[in-house]
């Protein structure tokens, strides 16, 4: 028998090569990007025109990566966007998504936008699917289990009230950097840490993703790095305690890891906190307040959801979403559902696991604290609670939405689900049964996945943001002055500062309008002003902020207090008046 060895070549295909685990993972992957796009069929068929939810936050983060694009391809200040003219940082007033930036190099203008969004859009949902899906491989769960809480991070009830929130949905590499440090450490929920299965390597790449997952935002990205803390504390003690077991390669992969996650988190702050300190930005406690969900929220289901709102359990719904809170301000915010498929399962896994005891205690005792934390103020006050974290952490005080608190709900739910699943399939292996009687009872594991897929499956509207007025585009393209587009609206409607925001992506004028999260005073000072517009006091706020024409749409303004603009005597203004089919223009002498 020969022992020759084989060829450099074939030796080195053979080490690109998948693994089987690495294939798996490749396929939970794709199965993400098909359940996405078949849920939001409408979006695939037309990525450049239409959006799924609202004309809302997905026309803010289509403006957002486009500007993205703009300053790679055109350079400038990235933190000062070129709405809400004239506030520096404004880009850093919401969730930057700058973690996208790659996937911004290509494309211009509105329509280029949308299908960039949209883009992305389907990209979060595979992204939490096959996070999920990994990390639960790497606890020990089986694959069953996994697919159930790849679902349900990416589409349980709770998730698809936060459609029209890309900064929300974009939580994929949470998951998947706890994959990737459990791996490199050789860990696993049913094995505990193994050494000879350490993957130093994976230990780097974990950091790093936790890192790039910090990039996309702070309302998910806060919570995720308390708890990495927590995560690097662990693991410092263990490589001090069990130094020889531990190894110097995964030490020195853990140790650049952790550089490279510190100092792109401390980077990310900096706007942020030039932002705090140039303009005094806080969250008050009684916004907490009025976002803090009814403890019946967490089993009211959204309107988002075909099965609990069009389906056969339409009365679930209804059964705990009182109207007497679901109709107050924000009450999206406060429909926690995390899905019943995950709940009776996870329920199951409490009693009947291939987890150890102190793992389900330690799980279920972890589940109760958060979803506690997630009622907010509505937790006896939440004086003991959330306060805590929002009085006393560093950075918590920028959170205003407790119940956003339900992703990690969902991802210990769905550790528990695992182990009952896991369980439940070796336990069916050895039953003395016919192969297909083996075959029936190891198909019913499926069924927590399939019900869980049927409470994912969205009923939202799919609009189509309104195109840029020609006259509008040649205003930007022309003579692109520091406008105000008039009139002014915080709203979600056809003529509304997130419509402006979005036509900006034409070429990027400087455009007082704008909507990003927070608001500058000076944009408050405009606006009022703008309601009185043309005269004396209006221009000269305009002038103030260097703002040299005013745009008022015809049709927008009809029927508003804008309407007056269109032909309010310009006597002794220092204005003049152009009209065009689409708008009435002033500008500034």
């Amino acid at each position: 028998m020969s022992t020759e060895a084989p060829p450099r070549p074939q030796r080195a295909l053979s080490r690109l090569r998948p693994t089987p685990k690495a294939r798996e993972g490749l396929l939970a992957l794709l199965a993400g990007f098909v359940i996405s796009g078949l849920f939001n069929y409408p979006v695939v068929l037309h990525p450049k025109s239409l959006v799924t939810g609202d004309l809302g936050d997905p026309l803010l983060q289509a403006w957002q990566l486009a500007w993205q694009h703009h300053f790679v391809t055109s350079g400038g200040a990235l933190w000062t966007g070129n709405t809400l003219y004239p506030a520096p940082d404004s880009y850093a007033f919401s969730d930057s998504l700058l973690g996208y930036l790659p996937l911004g190099l290509f494309g211009d203008g509105p329509y280029a936008a949308i299908m960039r969004y949209n883009a992305v859009f389907l990209l979060s949902f595979a992204l939490a699917f096959a996070g999920a899906y990994v990390l639960i491989r790497q606890l020990g769960g089986n694959w069953q289990a996994a697919a159930l809480a790849g679902t349900a991070f990416a589409w349980a009830p709770w998730r698809l009230t936060h459609a029209s929130h890309l900064n929300i949905l974009s939580a994929g590499g949470i998951a998947l950097a706890l994959f990737a440090i459990a791996r490199g450490h050789g860990y696993s929920l049913r094995h505990g840490r193994r050494p000879e299965l350490s993957r130093p390597w994976w230990a780097f790449v974990g950091w790093a993703v936790a890192a790039w997952q910090v990039t996309l935002g702070f309302a998910v990205g806060m919570p995720f790095i308390y708890l990495l803390g927590v995560v690097g504390l662990v693991v410092l003690i263990t490589a001090v305690r069990r130094w020889p077991r531990f190894g110097t390669r995964l030490a020195v992969a853990d140790g650049a890891g952790v550089v490279v996650f510190l100092a792109v988190t401390y980077l990310m702050t900096i706007p942020y906190r030039r932002v705090v300190d140039e303009y005094g930005f806080t969250r008050a406690w009684k916004e907490v307040q009025l976002y803090s969900p009814p403890p019946q929220g967490l089993l009211a289901a959204p309107d988002s959801t075909w099965l609990w709102q069009k389906g056969p359990f339409n009365l679930w719904s209804g059964t705990f979403a009182d109207p007497a809170w679901v109709s107050l301000p924000g009450a999206s915010e406060k429909l926690l559902f995390p899905g019943l498929a995950l709940l009776l399962v996870a329920l199951a896994g409490l009693f009947f696991s291939v987890w150890s005891v102190r793992a389900r205690v330690g799980l279920a005792v972890a589940t109760v604290v958060v979803t506690v934390f997630a009622l907010g103020s509505e937790f006896f006050g939440g004086d003991y609670t959330y306060y805590v974290l929002w009085r006393y952490l560093p950075g918590w005080d920028a959170l205003r939405t407790p119940g956003r608190l339900m992703l990690w709900v969902l991802l210990l739910l769905a550790v528990l689900a695992a182990g009952a699943l896991t369980r439940a399939a070796e336990w069916l292996r050895t039953r003395d049964t016919t192969y297909d009687q083996g075959r029936f009872l190891q198909a019913l594991l499926v069924v927590p996945l399939l019900f869980a897929l049927l409470e994912g499956v969205p009923d939202q509207p799919h609009p189509s943001p309104p195109g840029i007025p020609p006259d509008v585009a040649k205003a930007f393209e022309h003579d692109p002055k520091p406008a105000l587009i008039l009139p002014i609206s915080q709203d979600v409607a056809p003529f509304s500062e997130f419509v402006y925001q979005f036509w900006s992506t034409d070429g990027f004028p400087p455009l007082a309008n704008g909507h990003n999260g927070l608001l500058p005073p000076q944009y408050g000072e405009i606006i009022t002003a703008a309601t009185t517009f043309p005269d004396a006091h209006s221009v000269d706020v305009l002038r103030k902020y260097g703002i040299q024409q005013v745009l008022v749409l015809k049709v927008g303004a009809a029927g508003t207090p804008y309407e007056a603009a269109l032909t309010r005597p310009l006597d002794g203004l220092p204005l003049t008046r152009s009209e065009s089919a689409d708008l009435v223009t002033f500008t500034l002498r």
